[in-house]
């Protein structure tokens, strides 16, 4: 055991949260009545054209696949789940012949690839040999595709342990690609520097969204009402979202002078809150899954518990001591429990599954935690904190700080390969949306953390430009 005497770790430390950026600018919110059910009206119209546009029975396999992409970029394929996905189930069990290289280009076969793993069809990674050469490295002549390596690159992060080809595609789309970026013509090139910087598949789908309608935008065979689907909804979705974030923003004044002192407060109000979930999910016939969020509350508590012992006692664990309780206090496990609440669609079966810390929900753990760690650790260390992740591993591995960070974010790719192979063998006996709550989750650490920044700490560095797209400013129609 190590432990450092000090009578400052008996002090609660500062933490110099920089003050809100939005004031009462979400409290304050008001609707236009008028405006949402416009909104919701075209919405509606237009989202029967997309549906004929997918259904399309003449339409090419190629072409239908590329209308997928984008819709899922656009930010509006939630409204086309089931046509979606009954198309790429019979596409997938075609079985296609990618070898045929006038018809499958490497742009085509990675698209194809990247689409069939977000849905959670096992496609392998073998399909992407034909461009290795006789020493086993993918063919200079590709070089010349930017097109295609981009395609590629943002296919090769639905990786999992042991697939090689998809380790080799990555370090080499982002070597050439980086090297390609500074002579490449508009829009491709935005798109490249943009991907280079944040991966498709490590991106907030709403992130994307509001990105992506803006390079559509720009494109000359863009399709009309898919564009005008897309920024309406983007609007409406906003809309509500402000609405929402209005009724939780808001504070009862009349309650402060009723309220007990010190911990009684906070305490009451996590039993009143999880009371109301019950009565209002009882109605649904699911008010038995309050209790796996209540479990899980309470093992983040009991998480946090060790981390105030180790804080008082200038306590320095060993990392795997550390990890074992960093898992439990990154939050996920409570975070996803309590999302779960809120879908109508989460069975018994899913929460059992969850409860049971499956390898996937494990990943997330790992990914949040790691990532928070090695981005957080000088904002951290300001503050007093001794038991930090990233000074356990330098103690115990006899390594520079640098190390340690570069270890972590090396752990944290790891993590994301168990993540992506979980949710395709889960996909069989879990719901999509369900395993899509932990990768969003797994999406926002990576965002709010970008570029070893911490986004919660600083977020006019980070957060603010996306807050303004997502909740602020909306799109010209």
């Amino acid at each position: 055991m190590s432990t450092v005497n000090s009578n400052s770790f008996y002090h609660r430390p500062e933490a110099n949260f920089s003050p809100s950026l939005w004031g009462d600018r979400f409290i304050n919110y008001i609707s236009d009545s008028n405006v949402t059910e416009k909104y919701s009206k075209t919405v509606e119209v237009l989202k029967n054209d997309v549906k004929s546009l997918l259904t399309t029975p003449e339409t090419k396999m190629i072409d239908t696949m590329n209308l997928i992409d984008t819709i899922e970029r656009l930010g509006i394929a939630y409204h086309f789940e089931n046509e979606i996905e009954e198309i790429l189930q019979h596409y997938f069990h075609l079985n296609t012949n990618y070898q045929d290289d006038e018809v499958y280009d490497l742009y085509t076969v990675s698209l194809h690839f990247r689409l069939f793993r977000q849905h959670g069809h096992p496609i392998p990674s073998e399909i992407f040999g034909k461009w290795l050469d006789v020493d086993g490295k993918f063919e200079e002549s590709l070089k010349s595709d930017a097109k295609g390596l981009l395609s590629l690159y943002e296919a090769s992060y639905l990786r999992t342990r042991g697939e090689t080809i998809l380790d080799d595609a990555l370090a080499f789309t982002t070597a050439t690609l980086k090297s390609m970026a500074p002579n490449l013509k508009s829009p491709l090139k935005e798109q490249v520097v943009h991907a280079l910087v944040q991966p498709l598949h490590f991106n907030i789908p709403r992130v994307e969204a509001s990105r992506f309608i803006s390079v559509y935008e720009e494109e000359e065979q863009k399709n009309e009402t898919l564009m005008k689907l897309a920024k309406i909804d983007y609007n409406l979705l906003q809309i509500i979202h402000k609405e929402e974030l209005s009724h939780i923003s808001r504070w009862d004044d009349g309650e402060i002078a009723q309220l007990p002192e010190y911990m009684r407060p906070l305490y009451k109000a996590v039993l009143e809150l999880y009371e109301q979930f019950e009565e209002e999910l009882d109605g649904e016939g699911r008010s038995y899954t309050v209790y796996y969020a209540i479990e899980a509350l309470k093992e983040l508590v009991r998480g946090y518990l060790v981390e105030a012992k180790w804080f008082i006692k200038g306590y320095l664990p060993p990392f795997e001591e550390y990890l074992s309780n960093g898992l439990v206090t990154s939050t996920y496990h409570y975070l996803t429990a309590t999302s779960y609440l809120g879908m109508g669609s989460a069975r018994k079966q899913d929460f059992e599954w969850l409860s049971k810390e499956p390898k996937m929900l494990v990943a997330a753990l790992e990914i949040c935690r790691l990532v928070d760690d090695a981005a957080s650790y000088e904002v951290e260390k300001e503050r007093g904190q001794v038991a930090t992740g990233i000074d356990s591993y330098m103690r115990e591995n006899g390594v520079t700080k640098e190390e340690a960070k570069a270890k972590f974010w090396e752990m944290c790719m790891d993590a994301w390969k168990d993540s992506n192979e979980e949710y395709i063998k889960a996909c069989c006996y879990i719901s999509k949306d369900i395993l899509m709550i932990i990768f969003n989750l797994e999406r926002v650490i990576d965002v709010v953390y970008k570029n070893s920044e911490d986004g919660y700490t600083h977020p006019q560095k980070v957060l603010e430009p996306h807050i303004i797209a997502l909740l602020v400013d909306p799109i010209k129609v």
